[in-house]
């Protein structure tokens, strides 16, 4: 009698009360299905800011988890899937009762089916564990199966390893034998090929003094339930019970051999865990993530669909953003099985039969990295933008070695393409360099596209006026930005007193132009920065340097069109258009010289209706691939349209964007991609800092409040300006009724619209 009283117990224990939410309004954008998934990736996201995972329910009754790691990068610089997870239920809970349910404000999955069966998924946030909690009125069997592809060696040619004698070999994954109450498995990186030849063909002098981020970084999972026992290497089962809890405990670790990794990752099962506190804890976490930051809109018709895909973008920002790594921008961890949901951009409507396989495959390219990162700041999230800062700063040294190696002089040069150690992909910069100059680059769509450096820096800076941190100033933004503008300064000639930068590529647009915008705008930018810090923070032969280095930039290059003065792509164009950017908007975003409280903006806004991606008259057609691929995905037009106040254009691009799913997948978080692979973060990503900034944008030392809202609109709004500050309030039909401020010293710098009109009084709250 005493044992079965325990065993209820448990059960009773395993699915634990649902705690009441303390947020109404994210509650609303809880997604539930009542129809089970035809294919597995027709799924549902959990993530803890490393581990991740997609669950579904399939036709057969069979719960499916596909296990993620935001940092599961192989020796051959691959994103891969952990592998996926069946589990069966017998009797089948699902055959006459189905519902799935995503939480938000627990970032939990619940399951309902017959006989009261009841299963509860949660990625712990404070461990990395994942838990299907399972119980029922009658008893039921689980069955566990491991699906793992990676079975034998794999040559891998993708283009961040093009040109690499003989490829780089994946090593196979290894499922550990002999377990009799667990499935193990991991991936060990064994190579350092692709290391190796990238350090070689930079011509760095002493790689061995290099940290390889990827070297015996070893990433897995073992898989334990309560009572069950192996039947193979690969399966678990138990016996028929009431309840069972099941846990998958994820490892990603470098260390010195798959012994010692086996050994952290047993430890961290044999851990006691306290798993009423650990979910109370869990829940308030999330609960206090949603409560920090958010905005709800409201007064039109599509309000509640584009609320909750700005909710599933804060989602999918804190599932992956405490990584080593960034989020990867085609994909994040959550990319799908494309054997199963089609690749749709303008490379092709297609599948792929390789499960890690994803669209573009894993170059990190710095205008399309960079975008998830613009979202953060607004919500207040700096701590997920470290893993992008830090990329760039992991090869701050290497690219400045490899610049005063290649053009003998000082100052770094960042490129477009990177890898994971911060420096240029070997595929993209050239293995072997016959035929090419010392530094120049092989491929050709970013040959001399080195804006990377010079918005990084920007990043920087805006990290540092929105935290005030003077260690990060000192660190990390002065240092970088300082060898970025120097290389600018000694790279290229003078002409009329100036800095000259002739046949050079504006983005990946033009490939020949003299002095482009985001050449221009970026150093003017910048310099300027750099000029703004507290004296203390700089000495006063970098101020003197700055200041004169600043007058010798070009002016902003513009052009008259139609009798119309507009920002221009570059002083001379001598190419014709090879992709569809507006870089002679990147004056208004990222560099910020142009926009809502600060001089020309009609030309701003005028530049804005008439660019690039619109006329014919500069580089002539766009590309014959363009057609249908002109917003979305990377293209940052929305943001552009928020910055210089054209209200009509940019809510248009926000509502459509964040309703955007994909065909296969219902989760509405998931985001159709124009140019890339799906979950698009870049395309949700846009639409979110866009509709920040619809609400508030900080202009010099203000705060403008909505600078481009429409009159129609109401929302309930919590943001971060910059100077440690959070603005929160309250709009109805376009006008601010209530706002509060903290610190309530920085109430004097807010103003509202485009008129900058200071706020009415009765609107503030203490």
């Amino acid at each position: 009698m005493k044992l079965k009283l325990s065993v209820i117990f448990i059960c009773i224990c395993l699915i634990s009360v649902k705690l009441n939410s303390q947020n109404l309004s994210v509650d609303a954008y809880n997604v539930s299905w009542t129809e089970k998934s035809k294919i597995a990736s027709d799924a549902m996201p959990l993530g803890n800011g490393t581990t991740g995972a997609l669950v579904s329910v399939l036709e057969n009754g069979h719960l499916w988890i596909s296990v993620r790691h935001v940092d599961a990068w192989s020796e051959a610089h691959r994103l891969l899937k952990l592998s996926d997870v069946e589990v069966e239920v017998t009797p089948n809970p699902f055959k006459n009762t189905f519902k799935q349910e995503l939480v938000l404000t627990e970032s939990v999955i619940y399951l309902e089916g017959d006989n009261g069966f009841k299963s509860k998924i949660w990625i712990d946030k404070n461990n990395n564990i994942i838990h299907v909690e399972n119980n029922s009125d009658s008893k039921f069997k689980i069955n566990v199966t491991l699906h793992n592809w990676r079975k034998t060696p794999k040559l891998i040619n993708e283009t961040n390893l093009k040109g690499i004698p003989g490829g780089v070999t994946e090593s196979p994954d290894v499922i550990v034998n002999g377990n009799k109450k667990a499935i193990t498995w991991y991936h060990r990186n064994s190579s350092t090929k692709a290391f190796d030849w990238t350090l070689k063909a930079l011509e760095i002098k002493n790689p061995e003094k290099v940290d390889n981020v990827l070297e015996n970084r070893t990433f897995g999972a073992t898989i334990v339930g309560d009572k069950m026992v192996n039947t193979s290497d690969t399966t678990l089962v138990s016996k028929p019970r009431k309840c069972n809890h099941l846990k998958i405990y994820t490892l990603n670790k470098r260390v010195n051999s798959a012994k010692k990794w086996l050994e952290e990752l047993n430890a961290q099962v044999s851990k006691k865990i306290n798993l009423k506190t650990n979910w109370e804890n869990h829940v308030s976490w999330w609960q206090n993530f949603w409560n920090s930051s958010y905005i709800h809109l409201s007064g039109f018709k599509e309000a509640k669909q584009t609320s909750a895909g700005y909710a599933y973008t804060m989602y999918l920002n804190a599932m992956a953003g405490e990584g080593e790594f960034p989020i990867i921008w085609n994909g994040s961890m959550f990319a799908p099985d494309l054997n199963e949901v089609l690749q749709r951009n303008h490379t092709g409507i297609k599948h792929f039969k390789d499960k890690d396989h994803r669209s573009w495959g894993n170059l990190m390219l710095h205008q399309n990295v960079r975008l998830p990162f613009y979202s953060m700041n607004a919500a207040g999230q700096f701590k997920y933008t470290n893993p992008f800062i830090n990329l760039y700063m992991r090869g701050f040294n290497l690219m400045k070695e490899n610049t005063n190696t290649v053009f003998r002089h000082e100052g770094t040069v960042v490129r477009e393409s990177t890898t994971l150690w911060g420096v240029i992909a070997p595929g993209v910069y050239g293995v072997n360099r016959e035929g090419l100059e010392p530094g120049q680059q092989q491929s050709q769509w970013h040959r001399t596209h080195w804006n990377a450096g010079l918005e990084v820096a920007w990043y920087l800076s805006e990290h540092y006026d929105y935290t005030l941190d003077e260690t990060f100033a000192k660190e990390k933004f002065i240092p970088f930005a300082s060898e970025v503008v120097k290389f600018f300064d000694l790279h290229w000639p003078h002409k009329g007193g100036k800095l000259y930068f002739p046949d050079v590529h504006v983005l990946e647009t033009f490939r020949k132009a003299d002095n482009p915008m985001p050449f221009i705008a970026g150093l003017r930018s910048v310099l300027g920065r750099l000029l703004k810090l507290p004296d203390h923070l700089t000495t006063e032969a970098d101020r003197t340097y700055w200041k004169e280095l600043l007058a010798r930039v070009p002016e902003i290059p513009t052009r008259d069109r139609n009798g119309t003065k507009i920002l221009a792509n570059a002083e001379v164009i001598k190419s014709k258009k090879a992709n569809v950017e507006v870089a002679e908007l990147y004056s208004v975003f990222p560099y910020h010289l142009y926009g809502v409280g600060l001089p020309d903006l009609k030309m701003a806004q005028d530049t804005y209706k008439n660019r690039t991606t619109l006329v014919d008259d500069v580089g002539g057609k766009n590309p014959k691939w363009a057609p249908g691929y002109l917003r979305g995905g990377w293209h940052p037009e929305a943001i552009m349209a928020a910055m210089v106040g054209l209200t009509d254009s940019v809510q248009k691009e926000v509502v459509w964007a964040l309703h955007r799913p994909v065909p296969e997948q219902r989760y509405p978080g998931f985001f159709m991609s124009t140019h890339d692979g799906t979950p698009d973060v870049q395309h949700s990503s846009v639409a979110a800092t866009a509709l920040q900034r619809m609400i508030l944008q900080n202009v010099n030392n203000k705060i403008i409040l909505l600078p481009a809202f429409p009159s129609n609109w109401s929302a309930e709004f919590k943001l971060y300006a910059k100077q440690n500050t959070i603005v929160e309030g309250e709009i109805v039909n376009g006008e601010i009724k209530h706002l509060k401020v903290t610190p309530s010293k920085r109430k004097k710098d807010v103003v509202i619209g485009q008129k900058l009109e200071a706020p009415k009084p009765e609107i503030w709250e203490d």
